[in-house]
């Protein structure tokens, strides 16, 4: 007892020393997408990774440490989530971008190689996996002496989203620069944000966020926020434009040393003027801009979601393709944008539509189940039938030979008194008529 509670006391003091991330800057700007649970293991192994070490070894993570490093107590989830975050880490490949002799080259390799975790239950705080890195990441995480960046893990541990802790290190690469740009791609491609997807065999790519107004809200102003909220850099951004389309992002990165307790954080507006919301201001004037101006659009983009935009805009379109005349079209639309619950016709109709062919489908494959499963039923019931006649013949004479001469009376039976039983029974119009005469008698 007094050896187990001097071990866990022992884990206790260790989590409370300074732990720094150490990364070659190829690693840093590598491929990836990770869960924000795949992230927590994958930082904590990372710790783990000492600056004096040659080879890697087996790693092992006590997942109470993980819960309190992140502050995920109230979580109920927290033990189960972190665990099964493991294993999908283990199918997670990392592509590295590197500068070879023979040129530019990307490396495609799994993040670890094995996992093992206790299958006795045991009480939280002695949970634990054990984790190993794979070799081709050793040149990116050991023996670094130049290209790496470096930084206090506890920066991080409060990030509740990947995007922003991808965002963080990449920018904290640069920070005494004070600047970064990347191509909007690239960027995406780096954080995950555009991910590769297996199709059927077919590689493709999937971009969660293609409008740039949704990037900005959901990636980029979140990272802003998170980072001034919970770690020692903050940044400011610019995106630089090539035509209508935003094409590169200017980061400006600084210090941040405010205290900051928990920060209000305001709910971030459209904005009514010129900005990162333009690429959809230009895609919504492209509808319509036969009838009214972009400053209108931006104005609706200002005020209501770009779904109720979308919405508005497609009723009106579908009524002018109907040829209802309406004499003010901009008036029409106005109104049409303004209405939160606007119900097209066409579009309810395409909905009934695809429901109803849904529930005819759903009809035709209960059809062909219940067909499959009475036509089992009635391969069941042929084997009964076969087995209750073979014994009756077998081993009930009377009943046998009182259902030959039933059998004989059909009017069809063809028996042939010069033949034996058997022989009359491998005629198949008496054989019916016998099994018929049984299934009369013996009904199941």
């Amino acid at each position: 007892m007094a050896k187990s509670i001097i071990t866990k006391k022992k884990r206790k003091d260790e989590r409370n020393v300074i732990k720094l991330v150490r990364k070659s800057n190829d690693l840093v700007e590598a491929r990836y997408k990770f869960d924000i649970w795949e992230t927590r293991i994958f930082t904590k192994m990372l710790t783990m990774v000492k600056l004096k070490d040659e080879d890697f070894c087996s790693y092992r993570i006590y997942l109470s440490d993980l819960v309190k490093d992140f502050g995920l107590e109230s979580n109920k989830d927290a033990y189960e989530r972190l665990r099964a975050g493991g294993f999908k880490l283990m199918r997670k490949i990392i592509k590295i971008i590197k500068n070879t002799d023979e040129g530019m080259m990307e490396l495609s390799t799994p993040i670890i190689i094995g996992l093992e975790n206790p299958l006795d239950a045991e009480p939280d705080d002695a949970k634990f996996i054990n984790v190993s890195f794979h070799p081709d990441m050793k040149p990116y995480l050991l023996s670094l002496k130049s290209q790496f960046t470096t930084y206090d893990v506890r920066n991080i541990l409060k990030l509740p989203s990947s995007y922003s802790i991808r965002i963080y290190e990449l920018l904290k690469q640069y920070q005494r620069i004070g600047r970064r740009k990347f191509e909007l791609k690239e960027l995406k491609e780096i954080i995950g944000v555009i991910e590769e997807i297996d199709l059927n065999g077919k590689k493709s790519t999937k971009d969660n966020y293609p409008l740039y107004g949704n990037f900005r809200q959901r990636v980029l102003l979140k990272a802003q926020r998170d980072l001034e909220k919970h770690t020692d850099i903050k940044f400011t951004f610019e995106p630089i434009k090539r035509g209508r389309r935003v094409h590169e992002i200017m980061f400006m990165i600084s210090s941040n040393t405010v205290a900051r307790e928990e920060p209000v954080i305001q709910e971030i507006p459209f904005p009514s003027a010129s900005g990162s919301n333009e690429d959809l201001v230009d895609e919504l004037h492209n509808l319509i801009e036969e009838w009214v101006g972009k400053g209108l659009v931006r104005k609706w983009v200002a005020i209501h979601s770009e779904g109720q935009i979308r919405k508005g805009i497609s009723y009106t379109l579908n009524q002018l393709k109907r040829g209802k005349e309406i004499e003010n079209v901009a008036g029409y639309l106005q109104t049409m944008i303004r209405q939160e619950n606007l119900k097209d016709p066409i579009e309810e109709k395409k909905k009934k539509a695809v429901a109803k062919k849904s529930k005819e489908e759903s009809k035709k494959a209960k059809k062909k189940e219940l067909e499959t499963t009475l036509k089992k039923l009635y391969m069941e019931l042929t084997i009964a039938e076969e087995k209750i006649i073979k014994h009756i013949y077998k081993e009930e004479d009377i009943e046998k030979n009182e259902i030959i001469e039933m059998a004989k009376l059909s009017r069809f039976s063809q028996y042939d008194e010069n033949l034996s039983e058997d022989e009359n029974l491998k005629n198949p119009i008496f054989a019916a008529s016998y099994h018929n005469t049984n299934k009369k008698k013996f009904p199941i």
